[in-house]
């Protein structure tokens, strides 16, 4: 009877085995060593250049809805109510304001009066029941929202949205408008998208839409959401993060009488919308004292 043989502890079965198990448990040494070495130096480095990856938050100076009712000659029309929540869930914020605002200029004397005399739920019923007519080549709606503490893409802007609602575009230009207000002249121009949006359909029942929008960004303007808004979040050496859009809708005729009234809107809301938005100097300050 015989008997199988079984290699013994020192058989090179064995030893290529143990060889094989042992070059495994080197090499995953090395890789957890250089992971750990590769740890110790990025946070070596973010501390060092001072980089941040999570973006604090930053408050605007003052809510959205303390924007006025009366920005120069322009008139507020509407009462401010807040949206339903599945709207400010799609929407991404709480600070917002959804306004129409007519140009007061076109009343005559006595409408003009009764209308600035008058609140917000007063203009609307006047406008509403008749009493007071209101073209709608007069007036211009804004949407001003704010949003902070983040570095997603920018949510709704009118090239998606409009098509969505059954628009199409037949114009696409961006524009420079001198609608800020600075001593220096170089600094008051605000690089602008401007579009018309027309019925798909081609209904004559449906006014053009003529849509502008641009972006207050970490204290600066721009006009681009990915381009300028979005790689400006990614700066790796801010530590806060916020911006603002705005944007405005009018329903003219012709497209290019649009950017005049636009502008002359802007000109006079912008010193408002700025005051409600972060002073950016100020942000910058508290980062070096620590708040």
């Amino acid at each position: 009877m015989s008997t199988a043989m079984t290699p013994t502890d020192y058989s090179p079965q064995v030893v290529r085995a143990h060889g094989a198990s042992t070059r495994r448990s080197v090499a995953f040494v090395i890789v957890i060593v250089i992971l750990i070495s590769a740890a110790i130096s990025l946070r070596s480095t973010v501390a060092s250049m001072k980089l941040t990856f999570r973006k604090l938050p930053v408050q605007p100076s003052a809510p959205m809805l303390t924007v006025g009712p009366m920005l120069g000659p322009w008139l507020q029309m509407n009462v401010d109510r807040p949206e339903n929540p599945d709207i400010e869930h799609e929407l991404g914020t709480r600070e917002y304001i959804f306004r129409t605002y007519v140009d007061s200029r076109k009343f005559s004397e006595a409408d003009r009066t009764r209308l600035i005399d008058a609140t917000l739920d007063q203009r609307e019923k006047l406008v509403q029941d008749g009493t007071i007519k209101v073209d709608p080549t007069w007036t211009v709606r804004i949407g001003l929202t704010y949003y902070t503490g983040s570095v997603d893409t920018v949510p709704h802007v009118s090239e998606r949205c409009f098509v969505a609602d059954g628009w199409k575009p037949s114009t696409f230009e961006v524009v420079s408008w001198p609608i800020l207000q600075r001593d220096n002249p170089a600094e008051q121009n605000v690089q602008v998208r401007l579009m018309n949006f027309e019925d798909q359909i081609g209904s004559r029942a449906f006014r053009p839409r003529q849509v502008c929008y641009f972006f207050q960004v970490n204290g600066t303007y721009e006009h681009d959401p990915i381009f300028g808004v979005r790689k400006k979040l990614q700066n790796l050496f801010e530590k806060h993060a916020y911006f603002a859009k705005v944007e405005l809708v009018t329903g003219l005729d012709e497209a290019k009488d649009a950017a005049p009234v636009m502008q002359d809107f802007l000109t006079h809301a912008m010193p408002d919308i700025e005051r409600v938005l972060p002073d950016w100097k100020t942000v910058i300050a508290s980062e070096g004292t620590g708040q």
